[in-house]
């Protein structure tokens, strides 16, 4: 085989750098990562957490590739009808634990920065047991910290971790130091919410509050809610979650 004819015939087919659309750190650092990249089709990446909405696929070349984790049904749309390949960060299993992983890492390291007790001295209520939930329990539980989970799901998997399993409903936060939501959705009535002390730490890890963020801090509680959270606590490792991604994935 002429060594130097493949050569010339892998560098014309990959001949594409990719374009990074960049919103926040973690996707400057990718950036860097894919510099020396070349792909087969322009191709497009946006972060884990931006919305990709019809107007923005319209500035994309047809045929191209666009990785991504959300998009409206318009766009889908739009995308078939020009030939687009998506390529989904949300759909990937491997992907999704990792970035479950470095969002409990963040969390932690909010707990640490913002408690006033020692991370083992807490006792901690984390809402919602699903991929984050789970992550974020299991990490805790490595440093001792007595836990409670808030769960509608089978509660088999987290009574292994967990010093009691609780409904996802009729909230009583007064025993705990800090509470961690990874569930999306406004579960906590304001009624519910004055039984959180004044120095529990309340860390959102959802793309929706389970709280009324703007009551909690009428009530002088520390409430934020953190999305895309590896992009600010591990921007690096995130971006080279979605590289590792973009390179197994690539066409």
């Amino acid at each position: 085989m002429d060594t130097k004819k493949s050569s010339v015939n892998h560098s014309q087919k990959y001949k594409f750098k990719a374009v990074v659309h960049e919103t926040d750190e973690r996707m400057f650092y990718l950036k860097s990562m894919l510099d020396g990249e070349r792909f087969s089709t322009p191709t497009h990446v946006f972060a884990p957490n931006v919305l990709v909405e019809a107007k923005t696929l319209s500035d994309v070349e047809d045929g191209a590739t666009v990785y991504l984790s959300r998009c409206l049904d318009e766009a889908k749309m739009l995308a078939n009808s020009r030939d687009i390949t998506i390529f989904s960060f949300s759909s990937d299993e491997k992907f999704q634990a990792v970035n479950s992983r470095l969002t409990a890492e963040g969390a932690l390291a909010i707990l640490i920065e913002h408690s006033k007790k020692s991370v083992a001295d807490c006792h901690v209520l984390v809402i919602g047991f699903g991929r984050t939930g789970a992550a974020v329990t299991k990490i805790l539980c490595k440093l001792d910290v007595a836990i409670d989970v808030a769960t509608s799901s089978s509660l088999r998997p987290a009574h292994a971790f967990a010093k009691r399993i609780l409904p996802m409903h009729d909230f009583d936060f007064s025993p705990y130091d800090a509470v961690i939501n990874t569930a999306p959705s406004p579960l906590v009535s304001d009624k519910e919410l004055m039984s959180m002390a004044m120095d529990c730490v309340y860390i959102d890890l959802a793309s929706v509050a389970a709280i009324n963020l703007e009551y909690a801090r009428y009530l002088g509680i520390d409430a934020q809610i953190y999305p895309a959270l590896p992009a600010k606590t591990c921007p690096v490792s995130a971006a080279k979650a979605m590289c590792d991604y973009i390179k197994e994935n690539r066409l």
